[in-house]
This record gives C-alpha cells, sequence and structure tokens, in this order.
C-alpha cells in the first residue's frame, strides 16, 4: 500500500497572516506566559509559509524567528522582509538539517503545531525537536489527543478518484505521550483548546475541519474522517541536559 502525504499544499492557497487562527491566539499566550522577554529565539517545525511566525513577528519585534519545513514550495512563501530565518528539513530525519544545527539549537522554546499527527511514531519526532532546545527550554505541540486509552493510526484515500492512501490524522493517547515522557524525565502539561468562533466545511476538501453546535455554545470539531478533535496544546519541558 502506498502511502502519501500531499494535503499541505493546500497552504499555498491560504492566507493566514491576514487573519490568524484562533489556536495561534491561544497558544501565543501561553508563551507569553512563559517568556516574559521579547528577544527569545525559537523554530516552528511545519512552518508552512509561514503564518504562526507571521503572527509571532506582529507581537514580538526583537524574537528571531526560523521556520523549518520539507516543502521547499511553502517555505519560499515565508515572508523574508520580516527577519525570518527557513531551513528545509524533515524532522523524522535528522540527517537533512544536520548541516543547520548550529542555527537551529539553543532555543528558547520550539513550537509544532498539526504536524505530529502525520508521523507513526511521536517519539523520535519529540526526540528531534527537544535538540533544538536550551535546557529548561519548552516545545509546544498542538494538535488532537485521544482521552481514551487508545493510540491511533489512520490512513484514507478519496473513493471516488484514483489516488494514493494519505496520512496525517493519526490521534496518540494522551496516557502514552505522558508515559513516555515520565520514561525520558521530561514534564508534560496537556491544556484542552475549545474554539469559540464557527468554521464551515469546506466542500471541496473534506479533508479540512469544521465545527458543528452542539449546545450550550460548545462546538465540535471533526472533518471528513469522521474524526471529532480534542484539540490540545502540550507543553514538554527540556529538563534533562543531554536532549540539548
Amino acid at each position: 500500500m502506498k502511502v502519501e502525504r500531499t494535503h499541505d499544499y493546500f497552504y499555498l492557497n491560504e492566507n493566514y497572516k491576514e487573519k490568524p487562527k484562533e489556536y495561534f491566539k491561544f497558544i501565543e499566550k501561553e508563551i507569553a506566559k512563559d517568556f516574559k522577554q521579547d528577544t527569545f529565539k525559537m523554530v516552528d517545525i511545519g512552518c508552512e509559509t509561514g503564518s504562526f511566525l507571521f503572527f509571532l513577528r506582529s507581537l514580538h519585534a526583537n524574537a528571531e524567528l526560523i521556520g523549518m519545513d520539507i516543502l521547499p514550495e511553502l517555505l519560499e512563501r515565508v515572508n523574508t522582509e520580516q527577519n525570518m530565518k527557513t531551513v528545509l528539513g524533515d524532522i523524522s530525519n535528522a540527517g537533512t538539517y544536520k548541516d543547520k544545527m548550529t542555527e537551529l539549537k539553543d532555543c528558547d522554546f520550539v513550537t509544532m503545531l498539526s504536524v505530529l499527527s502525520i508521523f507513526d511514531d511521536f517519539k523520535p519526532i519529540i526526540q528531534n525537536a527537544l535538540q533544538f532546545l536550551k535546557e529548561n527550554g519548552i516545545l509546544y505541540i498542538f494538535g488532537f489527543f485521544n482521552p481514551e486509552n487508545l493510540d491511533i493510526i489512520i490512513r484514507s484515500k478519496y473513493a471516488d478518484r484514483k489516488c494514493d492512501w494519505e496520512r496525517g490524522w493519526n490521534y496518540f493517547s494522551i496516557y502514552s505521550l505522558k508515559k513516555w515522557c515520565d520514561e525520558i524525565g521530561c514534564d508534560v502539561e496537556f491544556i484542552p483548546f475549545h474554539i469559540g468562533i464557527d468554521i464551515p466545511k469546506h466542500d471541496n476538501d473534506p479533508l479540512r475541519s469544521w465545527t458543528v453546535n452542539i449546545g450550550d455554545g460548545e462546538k465540535m470539531i471533526l472533518n471528513g474522517l469522521q474524526l471529532v478533535h480534542h484539540l490540545y496544546l502540550v507543553k514538554i519541558k527540556n529538563s534533562v541536559s543531554g536532549n540539548s
């Protein structure tokens, strides 16, 4: 079974710089609680066209911002006028960015937003990301995590066209991530995200998420895979000197 990941090219047709995502605001508030200074250094892994970096730049003029992505077409769209560096690399393969480690290391924090679910094993991905941090730096991971003790690997393809199976919506459990962080000696915290706006369904792209009102002002997020999204911001503190 051939499996690939092509869905991220939709970012070439999106403009989140003009209208930042709600979870960008949510994450930045947590970052501001943890880092009072405005001169931090950070890497956004899977930065697509630089949407979150652009949002951070608008609030933190003196920060050193670095975007990393596997797709050169997306990196070309990063706003270089905003004093942002970019690194072409695959976080699952350290060899693809080993010559850039001088630029990537010693970060105050690293972000990985809606990226972890692309991979079938979260452990090497997080371990590689921790290498970019200073001791006591923080890795912020945003995505969906299963509150039940089940890890789920997902493949999907369109039924009405000829195409390969697609990956990108794996659902790791909170239990597994907590257990592993305890094993490697890192503190981890899960902060739930609840969306407050309506997101319409994209009829031409059912893999995109949308909201459904479920009463009492609450909204459920799901997509065409019929996945209900339990979204969290995960904070992993690099408290182990050997990781940096």
